[in-house]
């Protein structure tokens, strides 16, 4: 297809929710499945491919637009209202041709048998110079909101598909109490965990633990960090070993302890002190 309609108030009403990232993905895999007049197929790197999808952060948002707006059904993703537009443009494409095939679409018969065919009743409409439009031309035809609305009422935005990430089974080293908090971050946040984002992020743990990182701590770090994906704390720098400046300052407090208590002089280790300082 060449083209296909696109209602500005629906598409706005069901993506309002969307971030920038998702609005542009789910754009995209719209405008490939009326280009092939096929489903998308189920295969996420290939989908990620499609939409360039390259980060994680994007990747996750793909599997997010495909779960809100497509249905899975034998190895692909379907978009209801976009099979309802391709299965109509094949109707009308195939009537066009076989009107073309007859010599052109049949005529109307007029109610006034005074106006000849071609002429509306009450006007002054010049007969259509070229009434029959075939092949393509069958696909370009301008529609009203209205007509669309009532052939194709806008489909119902899904709410998810009644996945809970909070009661998924765990592993025996991952706390529940650590996994909830970390879904219901989530969730606030209005980028909730999904399925096959669940799975994905188990593994991230498992991985972490393996290098040393208690999942407690990535899932703290990820929070605080206000990160959509689980991150690992960053190591703390090695303190730096004490100035002259401040060598001095610890030796002369020592000394004045010393001096109030009335004790005698005892040895106090100076360390290296850089006359140059």
């Amino acid at each position: 297809m060449n083209y296909y309609s696109h209602n500005i108030g629906d598409y706005a009403q069901a993506t309002m929710h969307l971030s920038l990232v998702e609005d542009a993905i789910y754009s995209r895999l719209l405008r490939r499945y009326y280009a092939e007049e096929a489903p998308i197929v189920d295969d996420l790197q290939q989908v990620c491919r499609w939409v360039g999808a390259r980060t994680e952060e994007e990747r996750e948002a793909v599997t997010q637009v495909l779960t809100e707006f497509f249905t899975l059904a034998e190895g692909h993703w379907h978009n209801k209202r976009a099979d309802v537009e391709i299965a109509a443009y094949h109707v009308k494409a195939d009537t066009a041709k076989a009107n073309g095939k007859r010599g052109g679409r049949p005529r109307k018969e007029s109610g006034n048998p005074e106006k000849p065919s071609g002429f509306s009743v009450g006007s002054e409409t010049e007969p259509n110079p070229n009434p029959e439009e075939t092949g393509s031309k069958a696909n370009q035809e301008p529609r009203t909101k209205n007509q669309e609305t009532e052939e194709h009422p806008p489909t119902p935005r899904k709410r998810g598909n009644g996945f809970d990430a909070s009661a998924i089974d765990l592993p025996d080293w991952l706390d529940r109490e650590d996994w909830q908090s970390w879904v219901a971050d989530r969730k606030d946040r209005k980028k909730p965990v999904t399925e096959e984002g669940a799975k994905r992020q188990l593994q991230q743990l498992a991985d972490y633990r393996a290098e040393g990182h208690p999942p407690r701590a990535v899932i703290a770090n990820s929070i605080a960090g206000g990160y959509q994906g689980l991150f690992p704390p960053r190591a703390q720098a090695r303190a730096s070993p004490p100035t002259a400046a401040q060598r001095r300052a610890a030796w002369s407090s020592e000394l004045r302890d010393v001096l109030a208590e009335g004790q005698e002089r005892r040895e106090i280790d100076m360390g290296v002190i850089d006359a140059s300082s």
